[in-house]
């Protein structure tokens, strides 16, 4: 239900590429997701092939925080709740004053952390890499799936956005009714919000949290 896909557009380019030239004037370099990172380090390695000592590393959840250290750079985050509102609860970034923030995301990613910490004073910049897209067969293979699910998972909003389209397009509006974990209460809402009935949420979008919320919603009454 979803495809990522790397920015190759030339003005995208462009506008990633002064980004990273100018990352040296970074305070605080927060990537949102394991693709911010994969793309993020692919294009700092072009340019920086060792890295300034002035930006901190932030990531949201702890798989970004692990795919950061895998690739030998230290970094803060929220800990295992993979959402934007731990992240803005650490110490650091309560007051950043007139710091530099640079947030490496998807194009059309979430606002929260950007807004807030303009708010709290931050000269906020962003550094859009990738793109979220509907696979092309998505909807045919739904359409040929034959199977009545015990359950079905989304681990982001715009997958859920994704498989309501495609539900509607092969008319397969039974899978409506059918119990969906997802990553998060706001997810969840806006489960309800698109017409499925049996939405549940786990703590976060990481395996563990979603194999329990999965393993409770089966095992209920």
């Amino acid at each position: 239900m979803l495809a990522i896909e790397p920015v190759t557009d030339e003005s995208g380019c462009q506008a990633i590429k002064q980004r990273i030239l100018d990352f040296d004037q970074v305070d605080h370099a927060i990537f949102v997701s394991g693709n911010a990172v994969r793309f993020g380090l692919e294009w700092l390695d072009s340019y920086w092939p060792q890295l300034p000592i002035g930006p901190r590393f932030y990531a949201i959840g702890s798989a970004t925080a692990r795919a950061l250290i895998t690739a030998g750079i230290p970094c803060h985050s929220g800990g295992d709740t993979m959402d934007s509102e731990a992240l803005l609860a650490l110490p650091a970034l309560q007051r950043p004053g007139n710091d530099k923030v640079l947030i490496f995301r998807g194009r059309g990613g979430r606002p929260l952390i950007g807004e807030t910490l303009r708010q709290r004073g931050a000269d906020v910049r962003y550094c859009e890499l990738y793109h979220r897209a509907l696979p092309e067969n998505a909807a045919a293979q739904l359409g040929a799936y034959l199977h009545k699910p015990d359950a079905i998972t989304v681990h982001s909003g715009e997958t859920l956005h994704n498989l309501a389209r495609c539900v509607d397009a092969a008319e397969k509006h039974s899978l409506r009714e059918t119990p969906l974990i997802c990553p998060s209460a706001r997810v969840a809402a806006l489960a309800g919000d698109l017409g499925f009935t049996r939405p549940a949420a786990a703590t976060n979008a990481g395996d563990q949290a979603m194999l329990k919320a999965l393993e409770d919603t089966l095992s209920g009454p």
